[in-house]
């Protein structure tokens, strides 16, 4: 029998999608996303970036088929997937750093990260000219929200020169002291931007 005839009809084309299992592994591992919805993220997104599939396979949560393995045919046929991510588009993420020495809570940290949320999307905001399509993009792709940990003060306060740096828009918490911590204390560092600039900034630290 002819070689790629019984390739074709085994399956194993060479032509089939073949995931980056780093990205696989970022997803699956520390998010907890199927392996399933991990694979579609990618192939729907470009196989491109960890955050950019997280963002889709959110958005598609309430899809039955989620955790189904993808049929690439079925997928190329589906017009609702088309240029999820068309090509020509910047696309945009926020990243929290928390300070990992303070030992914060878990209430504590999602209060201090919301702090820096208001205060990262207020930048934006009040700077329409120069943030504007920022923030239009970051919105319509779906608003892709990391959490890092970081080390001590001492590198947040190094973040956040590196990010103004490269000019991207960032805020840093310094905690008011009514719970658990001392009053003036960093809490938590946002940044805003392209993914593969603020990945210059932030891409070594781990998840939270």
């Amino acid at each position: 029998m002819d070689a790629s005839v019984k390739s074709s009809e085994s399956g194993d084309s060479s032509s089939a999608f073949k995931p980056d299992e780093s990205l696989v592994q970022v997803l699956v591992q520390s998010l907890a996303f199927s392996r399933n919805a991990t694979i579609k993220g990618l192939y729907y997104t470009g196989n491109y970036n960890a955050d950019l599939a997280a963002a889709w396979i959110m958005d598609n949560q309430e899809k039955p088929d989620l955790d189904s393995p993808l049929q690439e045919d079925a997928a190329d046929s589906d017009d609702s997937e088309e240029d999820y991510f068309p090509e020509g588009v910047d696309f945009y993420k926020m990243v929290f750093v928390v300070n990992s020495e303070l030992n914060m809570g878990v209430g504590k940290i999602a209060a201090q990260a919301a702090h820096a949320a208001l205060g990262l999307h207020r930048i934006l905001l009040e700077n329409p000219q120069k943030f504007g399509q920022m923030l239009m993009s970051w919105e319509q792709f779906g608003e892709t929200k990391i959490v890092v940990k970081g080390d001590n003060s001492t590198q947040l306060m190094d973040l956040t020169s590196k990010a103004e740096g490269l000019e991207l828009p960032n805020y840093l918490v310094h905690d008011a002291g009514k719970t658990q911590i001392a009053a003036g204390s960093v809490t938590v560092l946002g940044i805003m931007g392209k993914i593969d600039v603020v990945d210059n900034v932030t891409g070594s630290l781990k998840l939270l």
